[in-house]
Parts: C-alpha cells; sequence; structure tokens
C-alpha cells in the first residue's frame, strides 16, 4: 500500500474508523473557520482606519481666512479689487485629553497613558481638550491700489494682526490697472 493510501485508509468503510473520520472532519472545519475568521477581521480593520479629513479640514480653513481676509481688505480706504491667496504650512490639530496612570514596582517607575473616550450610543470618541488653528506658511495679496506705499502698508498691517504672522511671511503685490494690460 503506498504511503497516501496508507494515510487516508480511515476514509474507507468501517466502524472502528468512524469516531477518527468525525475528528478529522472536524477539524478540517475549524481551520476552515480560523481561515475565514482572519480574513473577515482584516477586512473589518481596514474599514475602521479612520478616513482623511485633514485635507478637507485644511481646505475649509484655508477658504475661510481668504474670504475674511478678502472682505476686510476690500474695506480699506485705497484698495479696489483685492485676491487673497493663503498657504498653510500644516492642518489644524486636536489636543486630546490622556487618561495617565503610574505605577512604581522594584525601583522602576512605569507611566500609561491612554486618550479619554467618551461613549455616546453605539460611537466612541475621543475627548477633546482644544483644537489649535494651523500654521501658515504666507500670504499674498494682490489688490489694486497697493502700489501706494501708504495703502500697501495698511494692508501689510491688516494681514499680519488678523493672521498673527511676521512681516515677512507676507508679500502685497499691486493688481493689474487698465493702462497695464
Amino acid at each position: 500500500m503506498s504511503e497516501r493510501n496508507r494515510l487516508f485508509s480511515f476514509w474507507k468503510k468501517g466502524k472502528a474508523d468512524k469516531p477518527l473520520k468525525w475528528i478529522a472532519v472536524m477539524l478540517g472545519g475549524g481551520i476552515a473557520i480560523m481561515a475565514l475568521g482572519d480574513l473577515q477581521k482584516e477586512d473589518s480593520i481596514k474599514s475602521e482606519e479612520p478616513r482623511d479629513e485633514t485635507a478637507a479640514v485644511k481646505v475649509d480653513v484655508k477658504s475661510e481666512y481668504e474670504r475674511e481676509l478678502t472682505n476686510a481688505l476690500n474695506q480699506i480706504a485705497g484698495t479696489g479689487h483685492v485676491s487673497v491667496v493663503v498657504n498653510l504650512a500644516s492642518s489644524e490639530r486636536k489636543v486630546l485629553e490622556k487618561n495617565t496612570s503610574s505605577s512604581t514596582g522594584n525601583g522602576d517607575v512605569t507611566k500609561e497613558e491612554q486618550v479619554a473616550i467618551i461613549r455616546n450610543g453605539d460611537t466612541e470618541n475621543p475627548v477633546i481638550l482644544e483644537v489649535r488653528k494651523p500654521d501658515i506658511q504666507g500670504v499674498l495679496v494682490v489688490a489694486d491700489g497697493a502700489e501706494n506705499v501708504h495703502v500697501k502698508k495698511r494692508i501689510m498691517e491688516a494681514v499680519t494682526r488678523m493672521l498673527g504672522v511676521p512681516v515677512h511671511r507676507v508679500a502685497v503685490i499691486p493688481g493689474k490697472t487698465e493702462e497695464t494690460e
């Protein structure tokens, strides 16, 4: 009898081998269920990964800054049409509350931190202490009337005070006039 026939000989008819058949079937079924369970768990972990909302938030904050600046700069005496471009260096940051616990044992100090979570029905959300505005890398202002030094100075002062950015990160450029076209 070949090696393969000897290994699977218990499948042939015989009452003495019946419990062995059931054990083999159960073992095979258990392995199949575990394999399918692992595949399903990997799929659910992938679906639970956080969505990339930072890009959307960054665009919202950027457009909000640009809209507010444009509205304010249009009110400055001597300016005509104003266009503003804000370049953000980062996105908004959320500072989360953490539960800390420390223990001392055998002269060693261990400190554990976990993000504090609030359960609201079926959802769990972290406790947010504060939301920090994104860092501004630079601001470009194109304004009619900016060729006048006094108007340019007023625009520069308004932008630096509204956004809290240093003067070297703000560029004010005169817009096109009918003569320069």
